[in-house]
């Protein structure tokens, strides 16, 4: 991707260029691809610090708010994770992609949830259910990943703090390895073994009806 634009789009632009007021506004990016030239536009925060000798690039706080272009859609989930557990991802995502991200927290931490309510998970809390996981063959590394997701959403439900983007959404990534490990694999494997399973039959019901060879 390579920048192709930068505007400062709120408030408006006082003292442009290195001799900028320090102070926070909004500016557009539009991107493209380098590859099939289509475009990206983002909105972007910046906080701007004045250092000991005048505006420098490393003062520059850099949020991304929104993707403006093109729309953001709610991540997927694989098809074989369960019904509730895939409509409750699409929703966090949903706030995920409008910069909702307390939000979002809350709801990636529903979706943990669920998964260790679908997989038969015991105890009086979240972290409780987390943790007996271990006694219901759950990798260490998807516990692990739970707990932070389970974290994230207390703090962002409680206390109502915000993460950042990019901390959110590495939260979003844990849960989808989750649902590689704990749904995707095993139901891939099990549609591999009913697909060399109708080949097997189908071989000998073949092999059962082709005609004799005659001496």
């Amino acid at each position: 991707m390579s920048l192709r634009n930068r505007r400062w789009i709120d408030p408006d632009l006082k003292t442009p260029g290195p001799n900028q007021a320090a102070g926070k506004h909004v500016e557009e990016e539009v991107w493209s691809c380098d590859f099939c030239g289509k475009a990206v536009i983002e909105l972007h925060a910046v906080e701007r610090i004045l250092g000991d000798f005048g505006p420098v690039a490393e003062s520059e706080k850099r949020i991304l708010i929104s993707r403006v272009w093109p729309p953001q859609e709610p991540r997927p989930l694989s098809e074989d994770a369960p019904p509730k557990v895939r409509n409750l991802f699409v929703e966090a995502g949903r706030a995920e992609s409008v910069s909702a991200f307390r939000l979002a927290g809350v709801g990636y931490r529903s979706v943990v949830e669920e998964i260790c309510k679908e997989r038969g998970a015991k105890g009086r809390n979240l972290h409780a259910m987390i943790t007996d996981l271990a006694t219901h063959n759950v990798p260490d590394s998807v516990i692990d990943g739970f707990h932070e997701a389970r974290m994230l959403g207390n703090d962002s439900i409680h206390d109502g703090l915000e993460y950042a983007p990019d901390e959110v959404a590495d939260i979003a990534g844990l849960i989808e390895e989750a649902v590689l490990v704990l749904y995707t694999q095993p139901a891939e494997r099990q549609r591999m073994a009913g697909n060399r399973l109708a080949r097997r039959t189908a071989n000998k019901a073949g092999a059962a009806t082709a005609p004799s060879a005659t001496p």
